[in-house]
Order: C-alpha cells, then sequence, then structure tokens
C-alpha cells in the first residue's frame, strides 16, 4: 500500500508535466482527418465542460502540488461520480486521441493514463478517507468512483461555492494547452492535406 501511494503520490504531484511528451509525441504521428475532427471536438467541449462545472463546486484548491482539502465536496458533479475533473480529463483526452487519428498511438496514451488514474486516484482517496472517515465512507458507498451515474445520488445536490467566472480564471492553463493541442492537431491536418502520404 506505501508503494503504491508513493507512485500515487508521484503521478499526482507531477500531472500536468508528465503528459507533455506525450503530447509532443502526438504531433509526429497525428493523421487528423475532417470526421475524426466532428467526432473528437464534441468530446473535448464536453470534458472542459464538466470540470468547469467541477471547478465551480471544489474550487481552485485542485491546482496545488500539494493534496489538501479543508471540506468533503459531494454536489454538483460529485454527486454522480467521486472523480468528475478525471472523467472529465478522459473525455478531453479521447477526444484529441479520435481527432489524432493514429490507433497505436491512442493505446500507448490509455496505458499512461490508465497507470496514472488507477494510482492517483486511490491515493486521493485514501487522503480523504483518513481526513474525514465517516463522510467519506458513506460518500465512496453511495456514489460511484469513476463513470458518472446518470442521476445525482440523492442528498449530494448541492449549490455550486464558486462563481463561474472564477472556475474560468483558475482553468486558464488548462483552456492555453487545450488551444495549443487543438492548433497543433489543425496544423498536422493542413500539412496532411498538402502532403498526402
Amino acid at each position: 500500500m506505501a508503494s503504491d501511494n508513493r507512485i500515487g503520490r508521484f503521478f499526482f504531484v507531477w500531472r500536468d508535466k508528465l503528459p507533455v511528451p506525450l503530447a509532443l509525441a502526438m504531433f509526429t504521428c497525428a493523421r487528423p482527418r475532417p470526421l475524426n475532427w466532428i467526432a473528437g471536438v464534441p468530446l473535448v467541449i464536453a470534458g472542459e465542460l464538466i470540470r468547469l462545472w467541477g471547478l465551480m463546486h471544489i474550487g481552485p484548491t485542485t491546482r496545488t502540488r500539494e493534496i489538501c482539502a479543508d471540506r468533503l465536496v459531494t454536489s454538483g458533479p460529485y454527486s454522480h461520480c467521486r472523480n468528475p475533473l478525471y472523467f472529465a480529463n478522459f473525455l478531453k483526452i479521447a477526444g484529441f486521441m479520435v481527432i489524432a487519428g493514429n490507433a497505436a498511438y491512442a493505446l500507448c496514451v490509455a496505458v499512461f493514463y490508465i497507470l496514472e488514474f488507477t494510482t492517483m486516484i486511490p491515493y486521493e482517496e485514501t487522503f480523504l478517507a483518513e481526513k474525514f472517515p465517516e463522510a467519506h465512507r458513506i460518500y465512496r458507498e453511495s456514489v460511484p468512483v469513476f463513470m458518472p451515474a446518470l442521476k445525482p445520488c440523492k442528498g449530494l445536490e448541492g449549490k455550486a461555492c464558486f462563481e463561474f467566472a472564477e472556475a474560468v480564471r483558475s482553468e486558464r492553463r488548462t483552456f492555453a494547452s487545450t488551444s495549443f493541442i487543438l492548433l497543433a492537431l489543425l496544423f498536422c491536418s493542413i500539412i496532411r492535406k498538402e502532403n498526402p502520404s
């Protein structure tokens, strides 16, 4: 368990840096086609909207490198699943992979994120279970860990603690990285159209 926590902590601390090589590699093997864009962009948008919804409930504390929580957040998207931000990231990553149009590369990315999510989520949940033992036990027994339930868990539907504008402000770096990836994929589309292979 301690070993798993060390791995989970490593992924948690470096979660914004570790995917950078994967993103750079994507530009060398991406083969975007119009249909890829049509199928992939809605996934990216859906993921970002879920992230904003989640940030309106959890706030900007998700940006820290040190794990912390001043309260157990169970409202909004957290009443559908315990890790809505990771689910949202999964949707965005899936969208990027669909746009990139390279199955072998998508498989490599999937292996990386399966490793990341399956170590980071237990690391965070161990922390929350220790800090909010009874509340987290009840929450854990009521709400699925990753795949959202269609209906919110009864009694957990609460109002957002943060304004939409605050969520948008805290998401600026994510907007920048998402825009960069989409522009780079667009560049790949243009290059591929001019030089088909």
